[in-house]
């Protein structure tokens, strides 16, 4: 066999090897695109102000204004963090998402105005103006509706510490309990220094609240106390702590998440038997760092964390062959894109049949049992 012939067959082989690859690219852009039906995407909200009803007693800055954001508000930070979440979503799913239309996606938030305000950011990025949604030239944006409950009527998306008593009741028996008592056992030293410097009593979700104050304080150009800066990472420990306590039984998982999941399954069936939501393609939830990580909590895919600014949970439903199948991701900006989740007993492509038999036992059956125990 000639070298002229031997070089022939070597570029052929290559040639090939190259277009078996770019077509097995476009089978698997072309499934991903094919098959997926609707999307739900829950994400927190981005860089903001400390919230003032969550101060501490002594808190040196405890008279900062944060003029003309004011506390609790997105910061120009965290403005650009939910723009580029809107960016990102885009790049992902734009083609299946089209165009904007009125019923293409269905959006909503807590009633805060940094959730209301990251919503905004993100819907802005996601559904830029083309064609004929150009209303104004100088202007790449255009409106697009969401919606948000009072704190006391959502429970989708609500705190279940201010409007769901039985919760309450739930969340304080664990406090009290001998699990609760174990888990807190090795702070009980640094909970007494630090309800001696902040000048308050602390309990679970007041570390929480605590810690918040504190990162957001420092994010915003203030010196931390010099008392907090040695017990900081402990600080931040018991905050994470608190996601635990919240969410350490089912009936506290079921009041915390189980709502919005049943929502998510809920829509989803109606969509896939076309019931409702003929045009919708995804449905946005902006919301807290509280609810990402109830949310994990729920699935069990949880790791000890708090969910960053921005963050967000995928949550994909495709079409293979009739069956609905469902795949979750999740941005914690660890990696450049958003890690695919393992749904436990299911894997990380579960039937949506199978996924909801797996947590029926989390789903509550009405809002009324928030009320009645």
């Amino acid at each position: 066999m000639t070298k002229h012939l031997l070089s022939l067959i070597l570029v052929f082989s290559v040639l090939l090897v190259g277009c078996c690859r770019c077509r097995n690219t476009r089978i698997r852009k072309r499934q991903v695109s094919d098959t997926l039906e609707l999307v739900h995407v829950v994400f927190r909200h981005g860089d903001r102000t400390p919230d003032l009803d969550v101060i501490y007693k002594n808190d040196p800055y405890i008279n900062e204004t944060y003029y003309p954001v004011g506390h609790g508000q997105l910061t120009n930070a965290g403005k650009r963090k939910e723009y580029q979440i809107g960016k990102a979503l885009r790049k992902r799913y734009g083609q299946f998402l089209g165009e904007f239309t009125l019923d293409s996606v269905d959006s909503r938030c807590t009633d805060y105005n940094r959730t209301k305000m990251s919503l905004q950011l993100v819907l802005a990025s996601l559904f830029p103006p083309t064609g004929r949604n150009v209303w104004e030239n100088s202007l790449n944006w255009q409106p697009v509706p969401f919606n948000y409950w009072p704190v006391e009527e959502d429970h989708v998306l609500g705190d279940p510490h201010k409007n769901c008593p039985v919760f309450q009741k739930h969340y304080l028996d664990y406090l009290n309990s001998t699990d609760a008592k174990i888990l807190y056992e090795n702070f009980t030293e640094l909970h007494k220094f630090l309800e001696e410097k902040t000048g308050q009593t602390l309990y679970s979700k007041s570390f929480a609240e605590l810690y918040f104050t504190l990162t957001t304080e420092h994010e915003n150009g203030f010196k931390m106390p010099t008392w907090a800066e040695s017990v900081y990472p402990h600080i931040k420990h018991l905050a994470i702590m608190d996601y635990v306590s919240s969410t350490s039984t089912d009936i506290l998982k079921r009041l915390s998440s189980g709502f919005l999941m049943k929502k998510v399954i809920e829509d989803s069936k109606a969509k896939a038997l076309g019931k409702e939501y003929p045009g919708t393609k995804i449905f946005l939830y902006s919301a807290h760092e509280s609810n990402v990580a109830a949310l994990l909590r729920f699935l069990g895919v949880f790791y000890p964390h708090v969910p960053p600014y921005g963050s967000y949970i995928s949550i994909e439903i495709h079409n293979v062959s009739g069956e609905r199948i469902i795949k979750i991701y999740y941005q914690d900006y660890s990696t450049d894109t958003p890690k695919k989740l393992r749904i436990p007993h299911c894997g990380r492509i579960c039937s949506l049949r199978k996924f909801e038999s797996i947590y029926s036992h989390l789903l509550p059956t009405s809002e009324e049992e928030c009320f009645k125990a």
